[in-house]
């Protein structure tokens, strides 16, 4: 059996101390929240749902929905990339489900592999929301976990 350390746990052991940044160790999560009611709103539709900092660190992403219509798809990215925090994930036809970038789906779905993990943002960035696949109707929430500082 081994005991072992993780990056920062080693770091703050090290002698002379080797400083942990405070978005890893001791940081603050700050959350944007917003929601958008979508009536009819066409396949391949940004919305706009959070505006994060400057250097903040992306730490999670949550997405939950009424349930939108059949077929169709949601995915949450930047303008740099449109699925940096969740992939393309449908349909969202059943009322209350979620999907989260660290627990993923609520429907027991394979979660893609996720690009924003401890993203760092370089500018004050706006998170989107892509729809896909048919017309969406119905409640988006979205929480956005990040931190600065």
């Amino acid at each position: 059996m081994a005991s072992v350390k993780g990056v920062n746990i080693t770091n703050m052991d090290a002698t002379p101390i080797v400083k942990v940044s405070s978005e890893n160790a001791g940081g603050k999560i700050r959350v944007s929240h917003d929601t958008f009611e979508a009536s009819s709103l066409a396949s391949g539709s940004d919305i706009t749902i959070a505006r994060i900092p400057k250097n903040a660190t992306i730490h999670d992403v949550i997405v939950k929905c009424d349930a939108l219509g059949s077929s169709v798809t949601l995915k949450v990215g930047d303008s740099g990339d449109d699925d940096r925090y969740i992939g393309v994930v449908g349909t969202w036809n059943v009322a209350g489900q979620s999907q989260s970038m660290l627990a993923g789906s609520s429907t027991g779905a394979p979660v893609p592999a996720v690009t924003g993990l401890g993203y760092r943002t370089t500018a004050e960035t706006d998170i989107l929301i892509t729809t896909g696949g048919a017309t969406a109707s119905g409640t988006i929430f979205c929480w956005v976990m990040y931190s600065v500082e």
